[in-house]
Formats: C-alpha cells, sequence, structure tokens
C-alpha cells in the first residue's frame, strides 16, 4: 500500500535568454501581492532573432530579490529622464500555460489573442546595459546515479568548486548565498 503523503510531480521548465520588461508589483482584490514581469525571450539565429513574450509572475526567492532591483533601477533611471535600461538575463521559468484574452484597445480590438503566462523560478545571470551586474553561484549537483562508475572511475569536476556570484553596477549588491 502506497503512502498518500507521497506526490510526484512533472517538472516542465524553460530556460533561455530574454529581456525583462514591464516590470511591477501586482496587488490583488485577494490574495497577496507579487511581483511580476515579462521576458521577451530571444529565438532564431543570432542574425535573425525573433522574441517569444512570456508574462511571468516572479517565484523564485533569489529572482525576487533581484526584480526589485531592477525595478529600482528602472525607476531611478525614469526619475532621471534617461532611457530605460536594457536588462538582459539568463532564466528559468516553470508551469508555463497559455491564456487567451480579448483584445481591447488598438486597431485589432475585439480580436482573440494568446498570451503565455509562466513562473519566473530562477536568473542564472543578469546584465543592465551590457554590463554583467549579477551571476548565480553554481549549485553542487548530485547526480542520482553513479556517474563515477559509468565515466571509468573520474567524477566531473565542473561542480567541485562552486563560484561566488559577481554583483556590480546599477542595480545594487545581491547578498551571497552560503
Amino acid at each position: 500500500m502506497s503512502n498518500s503523503t507521497d506526490n510526484q510531480f512533472f517538472d516542465l521548465h524553460v530556460t533561455g535568454v530574454g529581456y525583462v520588461n514591464r516590470i511591477r508589483k501586482v496587488t490583488p482584490k485577494r490574495g497577496n501581492p507579487f511581483w511580476a514581469c515579462d521576458i521577451s525571450a530571444l529565438n532564431g539565429p543570432a542574425d535573425d532573432v525573433e522574441y517569444r513574450r512570456f508574462d511571468c509572475r516572479v517565484s523564485g526567492a533569489e529572482a525576487e530579490k533581484l526584480v526589485k532591483k531592477f525595478a529600482a533601477t528602472v525607476a531611478d533611471r525614469q526619475e532621471k529622464g534617461a532611457n530605460e535600461p536594457k536588462i538582459l538575463v539568463g532564466f528559468k521559468l516553470g508551469d508555463l500555460y497559455p491564456d487567451l484574452f480579448t483584445r481591447t484597445k488598438g486597431e485589432r480590438a475585439g480580436e482573440t489573442a494568446v498570451s503565455l503566462k509562466a513562473r519566473l523560478l530562477f536568473i542564472n545571470w543578469a546584465k543592465v546595459d551590457g554590463d554583467k551586474v549579477y551571476e548565480a553561484p553554481r549549485r553542487d549537483e548530485t547526480p542520482s546515479i553513479d556517474t563515477s562508475a559509468r565515466d571509468g572511475g573520474t567524477a566531473s569536476q565542473e561542480t567541485d568548486v562552486p563560484a561566488r556570484p559577481a554583483v556590480s553596477g546599477s542595480v545594487g549588491a545581491a547578498e551571497a548565498v552560503v
């Protein structure tokens, strides 16, 4: 007989590189406030890039800290009358689903459209106006099977020394995960 507390999940994650836009704090009528943003993910060949827009609810704790700092940077630039910064990130999304809606404004008002919604789980690295301002520390991953036996007795050395986050620029310092 199986234990009823054993839950199994099948995760679907989307990883990529994209620009962060429309950072906002959402305060619903019911429930707790949360942070959200759009990510315009780059897709296709580098000389002919296309974009896929994801409307994201920020769910990861470290991702939320970074998005708040990005929001402060955007607000600071707007206050000074400067151009909005270009924030490029390496990201991981989860729980992707389509959301149908009817357009209410513009030439295409009344048309049905789709929005890709997801949860922003993790930011691997971030650049603001081309300057790297954050890099996540490497995670020590323990494989579910013993790879040393399969690889002839030598384990991969990529996970032996975790890197420290490199933080600089106008976004501010991020706390190191120890």
